[in-house]
């Protein structure tokens, strides 16, 4: 059986729990926070989370663990047969990782972890939020999915990386990230009335409001 290493509140730790849900991947969640130990490195190289453990070894990072899932169980597939829209469900799915996501990321320690106000991430966030919103205006198709008719990689990962981004940028400068994008918000709204990621976001929403609590 796979394990699945990572915690509630992760974003990619939810992602790749969607993936096998929708799937109906039989797997074991096993709560853990990531580590920069040397023990830690030896089945998480970056000593990043989410992590698989397989029969096979240890996966790590997101597009590699949906890579070997497809493969693992090819329906229902997440990543498309047909090479050009493959590549476009990654294309979409690594704009909204690394320019809608991580850049979001750095305004998370004074929007959700009472950290300082970031002067240089209030700075230089706003205008990567802004270039990625042109960017996947011009590669989504939100028709209805994030790259078309099926349900795919990309509309999992969007579906993880706009909430905390977007609830941070409206807090910060009163910008709504999502209402931005014509189209997104129904798309996402789609995507998270399937069954397999209503059940996930609920639980990272109420993780979240007991983390903050305790954190207070």
């Amino acid at each position: 059986m796979i394990k699945l290493y990572g915690f509630p509140i992760s974003n990619y730790t939810n992602m790749v729990k969607i993936a096998l849900l929708e799937k109906d991947i039989e797997f074991e969640m096993i709560e853990q926070m990531p580590s920069q130990e040397e023990s830690f490195k030896k089945t998480s190289p970056m000593g990043k989370l989410p992590r698989i453990e397989t029969d096979e070894g240890s996966l790590t990072e997101s597009i590699a663990i949906f890579a070997y899932l497809d493969a693992l169980k090819p329906e229902p597939a997440l990543l498309p047969a047909d090479a050009f829209q493959r590549a476009r469900v990654i294309e979409i799915a690594r704009y909204c990782e690394l320019y809608i996501e991580l850049a979001g990321r750095r305004l998370y320690p004074e929007v959700f972890f009472g950290g300082s106000h970031d002067e240089a991430a209030f700075n230089e966030v706003k205008p990567v939020l802004e270039n990625a919103i042109g960017g996947l205006n011009l590669i989504a198709s939100f028709d209805p999915y994030m790259a078309g008719s099926e349900f795919t990689y990309a509309d999992i990962v969007a579906a993880h990386s706009f909430p905390y981004c977007n609830m941070a940028s409206q807090k910060v400068y009163g910008f709504d990230v999502v209402g931005a994008i014509p189209g997104l918000a129904a798309t996402l709204e789609k995507i998270n009335a399937r069954p397999t990621a209503a059940k996930v976001l609920a639980e990272q929403m109420a993780a979240l409001e007991a983390f903050q609590a305790a954190n207070g």
